[in-house]
């Protein structure tokens, strides 16, 4: 915030007036006071894209092939239903049962063959819920990864 103080000076003009006459000069100044700081403002667009980095150095080679285990728990949508249970499963695509999270390394859900995101589903030991139905007949395939020691 910008504040304009007036102030007054006196300039004497000896002889060119009679009797030592002065006059007023006014002159302005602008001071500057800040106040409280407002609310942070809306973000601005995003920049251009820098330039790629340099490659950083090679990491150090495997050790052989790690071992895992892959397990898969299949059925399909009725179209309605948000939770599986193990009973649920098609026993002619496999017997694998829902297993616990604690008990296995990594977990990928697949419904139609297509990998879902983590937040669109809940895995506990002998269920699967869904946020959302799928389709009638789309096939759901529950992959359980199992990095042994």
């Amino acid at each position: 915030m910008y504040k304009t103080r007036t102030t007054r000076t006196s300039r004497s003009h000896g002889t060119s007036r009679s009797h030592g006459a002065s006059r007023s000069h006014r002159t302005s100044r602008t001071t500057r006071s800040r106040g409280a700081t407002g609310p942070q403002g809306a973000t601005g667009p995003q920049g251009a894209t820098g330039p790629q980095g340099a490659t950083g150095p090679q990491g150090p080679p495997l050790q052989g092939v790690i071992p895992t285990t892959s397990l898969l728990y299949f059925t399909f949508s009725d179209g309605q239903r948000l939770e599986y249970l193990n009973s649920d499963g098609v026993p002619q695509y496999g017997d694998a049962k829902i297993l616990s999270p604690n008990k296995v390394s990594y977990i990928n859900l697949f419904i139609n063959g297509i990998l879902q995101p983590q937040s669109t589903y809940t895995v506990e030991e002998g269920k699967l819920t869904l946020e959302e139905s799928p389709s009638k007949d789309v096939p759901i395939t529950l992959q359980f990864i199992i990095i042994n020691s």
